[in-house]
Parts: C-alpha cells; structure tokens; sequence
C-alpha cells in the first residue's frame, strides 16, 4: 500500500494525518507513507519524529489583496507541477487531503492523474480548501454532521469521526501521575493552548495564581505554554507553592488528559475530538481570528451538548476563569453530567472509521477491515 497525505498549516490537520498514518501503518507494516506539506519546520519535525517521509510542496496561503492572489494562483500552478512530477512517480493506491493551502495542489494532481482521493474535514465549517476541493475528490470524511451542508458538490460525504492518537485513550492516570511528578489525590486543571500556545490563555490564567494559591491542598496544574510563553509561565510558577508541571509543548497529552479534570484550551477541532474521546469537562476559548470564527462554531457544538463552558477571549478575565473552575469542581452532579456529555460525543475509533472507509475506496482487503456505515 502506497498513500500520500497532503496537507497541514495548523497541528490539527497534521495531527489527523499522523493519527490516520498510524492506523494505517499498524495495520500494513509494509506500507510507504509520504506527508507533502508546507515549509514549517514544526509540522517536518513531527512527521519525521513518527518515522515518516516528509516532502515540501509549494504553497502560499490564500490572501485578500490583488497582488498576493495573483502571487497564490502563481505558486499554486508552480505546486501542481511539481506535485504531478512527484505523484506519478511515487504512484500512490490514494491521496488524502487534509485540509490547508499545502493540500490543494498534491490533491489536483492526484485527480488529474486519475488516482483516488479522499479528504479528512475536522471542522464544523469546512475550511476554503477542502471546500474548494471537495468536488474534485471521491469522498470527504468528516467529524460532525454540520459540514455536510458545506459539501453538496462532493460525490460522497461520510461522517467518520476525526482521527486522534493513539495515546490519548489509553494513558493511565498512575503513570502519569509519575511523569509528571504530581499527586494522584489532587484535582488537575490542564492548560493548552494547542501546538502554538495562546498567549492571551497564558497570560489570563497566570493572573488567577495568587487566589488559586489558597487551594493549593486540592488543585495542581499541567500548563502546556508554547514556545513563547514558556519563560514567562516558568517564572510564574516558581513565585508559587503549588503542584506544576509546566512546559512549552507536550508530544504525550494522552498523558496529560488522563490526569485532566477540567481543561482550558482553545476550541481547534482536533482538541475537541480528544477531549470528547476521553470526556474532560472543557473551558473552551475560541480563537477569535481563526477564519470563518470556526472555532466558536465548534466550541457550540461542545457547549450546546453540556459538555463545558464558552468563553470568548473578549470576556476572558482571571475572574471569569475562576468563577467557571470553581463551578465545575464544587458541583459533583454537575461535574459528572458534563463529563458523561463530553464522553458521549467522543468517536475514539475515528482512525479505524477512516482507514476502513480508504480500504474499502481502493479495494483494499484488511484483516481488521469491517465497513463502517459513516
């Protein structure tokens, strides 16, 4: 089996891939997998660190001003050039899209070579790529029922799930509790910004430490800070007697989640697949840039089925933060409610979803294969 996936710009669409790789690559040892994705160095060193092939492709990011979309449609037709030398030559069984500037151009060159592809769409509004694309692919999979109204042009459109690790359903708590050198007695608010850091999240919370300080008994804190909060939060916490583990970014957040009783984070969609996989009650601030607001849009679908609160970066207040903690944590039943409605959204088997729906597109037997009706 030869597959490319192509794609990336953001950790939650690489991350997808990497989950789907895995999938794949466990149930086909034999199997050679290449990622095509944009020149950040971030999303390079995290294909590779999985022991995957990584190849830059040409790409710019779509932008608002004349020059710079004569500039985009320049580089883009560069990219399919180049993708359509590569792609014969790797000559893969499928393509998957996932979602980005960098996925557009390897996905029209796999359709104009006449191979299979497929696109994984983890937002409830689609992003203008895979929106774009989605008319020119065999099948889209997605993780809600809402982007279905965005793809009325894709021949099929399935309802998968997103793909998430491996290890963030099976890390358990008492190993952790070792990593991290904290206390399994103690509730832990997990802070993340997701593979960037959010430095307005950052900022907030660590201004809530002086009155969280007197709980220090009961609470301790996982703060995943991005590269450049990390100094900052680290100073931070030493002014502190509380239980911390602090870093600038994690690769185990199985680990991190299976201690997690409330987390803050952003509302990227590859975080709320995780989050409801494992069911952690969740304070979700949106990003509020993120085009078409889609991370307020996925935060709603969270929210509206009791599985956390909504807070909008304009309201986000050290007061606000611990208003809605200590709502959580001082209310048993509610805490229990809104942690059984967030397990309840979860598709844990997202992975195997999609590589069972890739199996059956390119006819492709598996000896774990069983057809999922998405």
């Amino acid at each position: 089996m030869k597959i490319i996936f192509a794609g990336g710009g953001t950790g939650g669409h690489l991350m997808a891939g990497l989950s789907t790789a895995e999938e794949i690559r466990s149930r086909f040892p034999e199997a050679e997998i290449v990622f095509f994705g944009s020149d950040k160095k971030f999303e390079r060193r995290c294909v590779e660190q999985k022991g995957f092939q990584y190849r830059h492709v040409r790409a710019e990011k779509w932008g608002k001003s004349l020059k710079h979309m004569v500039t985009c449609v320049g580089t883009t037709l560069l990219g399919i050039f180049d993708s359509l030398c590569a792609v014969r030559n790797f000559c893969p069984d499928v393509v998957v899209g996932l979602g980005g500037y960098a996925s557009v151009a390897p996905v029209i060159a796999a359709k104009l070579l006449g191979i299979p592809s497929v696109l994984l769409e983890q937002n409830v509004i689609p992003g203008k790529a895979n929106r774009f694309l989605s008319r020119w692919v065999d099948e889209v999979y997605c993780h809600w029922r809402g982007p279905l109204k965005w793809f009325n042009k894709a021949k099929v459109v399935r309802v998968t799930g997103t793909p998430i690790r491996k290890g963030i359903v099976s890390s358990k708590k008492m190993r952790s509790v070792e990593k991290f050198g904290l206390s399994a007695s103690k509730k832990t608010i997990l802070i993340t910004g997701g593979s960037q850091g959010a430095q307005a999240i950052n900022e907030t919370f660590l201004r809530c430490l002086p009155r969280l300080e007197s709980l220090q008994n009961d609470l301790q804190i996982i703060h995943c800070t991005g590269e450049y909060g990390y100094e900052m939060a680290k100073a931070a916490y030493k002014q502190t007697k509380m239980n911390v583990f602090v870093c600038s970014f994690l690769d185990d957040m199985g680990a991190a989640f299976s201690m997690a009783d409330i987390i803050i984070c952003r509302a990227g969609a590859t975080t709320i697949a995780e989050i409801t996989a494992v069911g952690i009650p969740a304070i979700l601030i949106p990003y509020p840039y993120a085009a078409d607001n889609h991370q307020y849009w996925n935060a709603m679908e969270l929210i509206s089925n009791g599985g956390g609160y909504l807070l909008q970066q304009l309201d986000l207040t050290p007061e606000k933060i611990i208003e809605l903690i200590t709502d959580i944590l001082d209310n048993e039943e509610k805490y229990d409610r809104m942690r059984m409605f967030s397990k309840g959204m979860g598709i844990p088997n997202a992975a195997s979803n999609v590589v069972d729906n890739i199996c059956r597109l390119i006819g492709l037997k598996s000896a774990q294969f069983a057809l999922i009706v998405g």
